[in-house]
């Protein structure tokens, strides 16, 4: 009997399961199918590697107030309707309340699956993710947008370590009106790339930069900009 569902879903299935947020009725889906599926068990491990190195990779600090209302409240908008929540909020309330992850941490496991997802092979029946390039006096790094141009994921390289006092802010720049902050730099482990998730459809903006600001963020970007990049395609 052919699978019922795709190589695609089947991924997804496997990121909830790396990190414990798996429904009891999807793990008879996935094993059926990873019995006859070698890429998808390859992607297993991949995931369950990318995982099990999460933990360690996020420091519990205080979470800034805007970032933690700016989460809850992607996390719960949809709360009410009928339709089953996106995968990746899936995963964020599926974190225990008791460990020590932070508002910022949820959103470093999400870039961390998200870059699992997006790198899986035998998707040749989706788009590609666009990639763009952001860098400034010390920095480089890499935006990457997946295929519907709602969601990115930003990775720099280069960025010095900052006070308790300071964070490093993500501002989308539209073609008219304001910038726009919409996410927070995250350091990785052992100077591993800051990176930040955000959402938004990315067509709507001209460029992205970042800027250093008094921890909670800040309502406009200040003058230190550390790093910019233009959104179009090269």
């Amino acid at each position: 009997m052919a699978d019922a569902v795709s190589h695609e879903e089947v991924a997804d299935l496997l990121a909830l399961d790396a990190v414990g947020a798996l429904e009891p009725s999807d793990r008879e889906i996935i094993e059926r199918h990873l019995a006859t599926c070698a890429a998808c068990t390859q992607t297993a491990a991949q995931y369950a590697d990318v995982a099990s190195m999460l933990p360690a990779a996020l420091d519990p600090v205080p979470p800034p107030a805007r970032l933690r209302r700016n989460l809850m409240a992607q996390v719960y908008a949809e709360a009410s309707a009928p339709a089953a929540l996106p995968w990746w909020r899936r995963l964020v309330a599926a974190i225990p309340a008791n460990r020590a992850f932070t508002a910022a941490g949820a959103l470093a496991v999400v870039a961390a699956i998200a870059f699992g997802i997006w790198g899986a092979a035998g998707r040749s029946s989706a788009p590609a993710p666009v990639t763009y390039t952001v860098s400034g006096t010390t920095a480089t790094g890499t935006l990457d947008v997946n295929s519907s141009g709602t969601q990115g994921v930003l990775m720099v390289k280069g960025l010095e370590p900052l006070p308790a006092t300071e964070v490093y802010e993500v501002w989308l720049i539209p073609r008219e009106g304001s910038p726009r902050g919409v996410a927070f730099l995250s350091p990785g482990l052992n100077g591993g790339p800051w990176t930040a998730v955000m959402q938004g459809n990315m067509a709507a903006y001209k460029s992205i930069a970042a800027t250093v600001e008094t921890a909670g963020g800040s309502p406009t970007p200040s003058n230190t900009e550390v790093l910019s990049g233009q959104l179009s395609e090269s």
